[in-house]
Order: C-alpha cells, then sequence, then structure tokens
C-alpha cells in the first residue's frame, strides 16, 4: 500500500469543481480566486493531470457556432487524404455567413481547404468538404459527424450542418466540446493548421489572390496559446475552444454563450497556469513541513525557484475546494505502479 502522505497528495492532485447553484465562496488570499467570465458555460482542464480544474454550467446545451468545424476536421481527416483534388461545388459558394472567397469549379486540395475552413472559418470550404467526404450529399457527411460524436461519448450534442450556422438541432456543452478539443489533439493536421495566424491561398481562376487570417485573436498574442477554433453566431453568441502550452502543462479552455470570448478565454487560462499542477503537487510530499513525513535520500534536481515555489504551496485542502479522490484521478493507477516502483528505494519513512 502507497504511504498515507502520498495517498493525499495524489488524491488531491487536482481540483474538481461541480456547478454550484450558488456562486463560489473566494478563496484565502494565499489560493488563486476562482474566475469571473461573462461566458455562460465554461470548462478549464489540465491536460497533463488529465483532470477538470473548474467548470461552470458546463452541462447546459447551447448553439456552438463554428467550433462544429473542429468536427468536421475530424471527420475529413478520417475519410480523406490531404493532397487529395476537390472540385468545389457551386452550392457551397452560396453559403451564408464566414467565406474563404472559394470559386465554383476550382480545384483546391483537402488540406487547403481544411486551412480556409479551421483559419478563416470559411462555410463555403466546410460544405465543399462536406459534399466530398460525403459522396455529394451533406446529410451524409453530417451523418459521419453525429456517429464520431456518439462514438466519442458526446451524448448532448447533435450536429445539423457541418459549419455550424444556427439550427434548432444544432448543439453541444462546454463539457462535450472538451471532449472535442481533447480528441482533436489526435490529428496532427489539426493542431499544425490551429496554430497558422496568416496564409494566402493560390489564385482562383478569374487570378485573385486570397489572403486568410485567423480569426483567433489569441494567436500571437497570448502567451502559449496553440489553438484552437472560435465561433461566433446570433443563437450562439460567441463561443471558443482553447488550447495553451507553458512548459509540461497544456490547458483546454470551452466558453459558450459569452460576451467576449477572447477575454474569457485568457482569464480562464491565467487562472488555470496560476493553480499548481500534477507534477507540483507530487514533488511537494518530499518537503516534511506540509504535514506526514519527510522523504530522505531523493534527488530532486530543482531549481531554486523550483524549491522556493513548492516551499510557498498552500496546505493541500483548506476545506473550501471539492477535491477529486484518489479513485477518480483518471492517471491514478498509472502513478501508483510508477510510485510503487520507485518509491522503496527513496523512501526514508513516512510519518
Amino acid at each position: 500500500m502507497l504511504p498515507t502522505t502520498l495517498l493525499a497528495a495524489l488524491a488531491l492532485a487536482g481540483s474538481l469543481l461541480g456547478p454550484p447553484a450558488t456562486p463560489p465562496p473566494p478563496l484565502a488570499d494565499d489560493g488563486p480566486q476562482i474566475p469571473s467570465v461573462t461566458a455562460d458555460s465554461w470548462i478549464v482542464y489540465d491536460l497533463e493531470a488529465d483532470v477538470v480544474l473548474a467548470r461552470w454550467n458546463a452541462n447546459v446545451e447551447h448553439s456552438m457556432a463554428s467550433v462544429t468545424k473542429v468536427m468536421s476536421a475530424i471527420v475529413v481527416l478520417e475519410h480523406a487524404d490531404v493532397d487529395e483534388l476537390v472540385t468545389v461545388p457551386a452550392a457551397a459558394t452560396a453559403a451564408r455567413g464566414s467565406s474563404a472567397g472559394l470559386v465554383a469549379g476550382e480545384e483546391r486540395t483537402v488540406n487547403e481547404l481544411l486551412i480556409a475552413m479551421l483559419v478563416r472559418s470559411g462555410n463555403d470550404a466546410a460544405l465543399t468538404l462536406a459534399s466530398h467526404v460525403g459522396g455529394g450529399s451533406v446529410d451524409a457527411f453530417v451523418q459521419l459527424m453525429n456517429a464520431k460524436a456518439a462514438a466519442l461519448g458526446m451524448t448532448a450534442t447533435k450536429f445539423a450542418n457541418p459549419n455550424g450556422l444556427d439550427e434548432e438541432d444544432h448543439y453541444s456543452t462546454a463539457t462535450d466540446l472538451l471532449t472535442l478539443t481533447k480528441a482533436s489533439l489526435d490529428y496532427p493536421d489539426i493542431g499544425r493548421i490551429a496554430r497558422i495566424r496568416q496564409l494566402q491561398l493560390p489564385e482562383d481562376p478569374t487570378g485573385k489572390t486570397r489572403e486568410l487570417h485567423t480569426t483567433n485573436a489569441l494567436l500571437g498574442t497570448y502567451p502559449g496559446v496553440v489553438g484552437l477554433k472560435t465561433g461566433d453566431t446570433p443563437w450562439a453568441d460567441k463561443v471558443l475552444l482553447g488550447v495553451a502550452e507553458r512548459g509540461s502543462r497544456t490547458i483546454l479552455t470551452v466558453v459558450m454563450h459569452s460576451d467576449d470570448h477572447f477575454a474569457d478565454s485568457r482569464e480562464l487560462m491565467d487562472w488555470a497556469f496560476r493553480t499548481y499542477g500534477l507534477r507540483d503537487r507530487m514533488l511537494r510530499i518530499f518537503f516534511s513541513d506540509q504535514g506526514g513525513g519527510a522523504v530522505s535520500g531523493a534527488t530532486l534536481d530543482l531549481t531554486e525557484s523550483e524549491e522556493r515555489r513548492l516551499t510557498a504551496m498552500p496546505a493541500l485542502d483548506d476545506g473550501r475546494w471539492r477535491m477529486s479522490r484518489l479513485e477518480d484521478l483518471p492517471k491514478a493507477a498509472l502513478i501508483g505502479e510508477w510510485l510503487k516502483d520507485v518509491l522503496p528505494r527513496s523512501v526514508g519513512g513516512n510519518g
């Protein structure tokens, strides 16, 4: 059995906040405050620890706008090669909303169309890809989208189109969109394209050049942001799926029905990076003044700043957070096996 202090540290490695009925109480001055944003629904997730750090109304259904195109991209990549040539159908060029300026009859590669869809959020590109993969039928493509959502466990999501325009049967939740964001990380092409801030497409058949600029204003302005997708429609308001990397930590955020999806996402990311990660929680147990026994003979190889950070870490549980139990932490089994292998060689005893 693992030492009690280690079990406690692991059990409290991630903060799991449910959507309370009343506003959460403020934390003490030595802890990060619960984020305050305009979004009606939101969620913050620590990828390294595989733990939801905080959430609010995360299971409420909303229109999802153009973040729909992340699922469209996943389905396309599972059914087409990025080098395939696609002819733009006339019906796609008549799409409402944002456009990449495609011309009926021109040929573009799947890769170029994915860029037009994810970077510029072109509805014409989404419809072109949907028609191509669906064998000429956009409805057939939408069926593939819903099948993929079911396979991912997105039980509160329904797709009615590939571009995100408002429809009654087109909705999702912050929880399901977090699942979609995590799934997108398994597709390197999506990650590559999501980082593009500006790109010029080849000339169209009339000789006109087209420059695509990202709709994600956080790219290049917020340190560490590498994606993912924005959305904005009358029913959905502003929506954003965010991915930010700093050091060993990757933070994922979802905001829905927001007044300012960029400001809200920045606030959530700021808050998340101020919290302590799984590595901090694991290392903190090697400091005896945290409570319990000290570990002797362990080589941590920490910098002075890391030691100061760990020494200053507040108590793991001040009674105001709802913490995840060890058995609820998805990586608990893996961490437990690692500890059982490593600790007998380094632990001098526990108190």
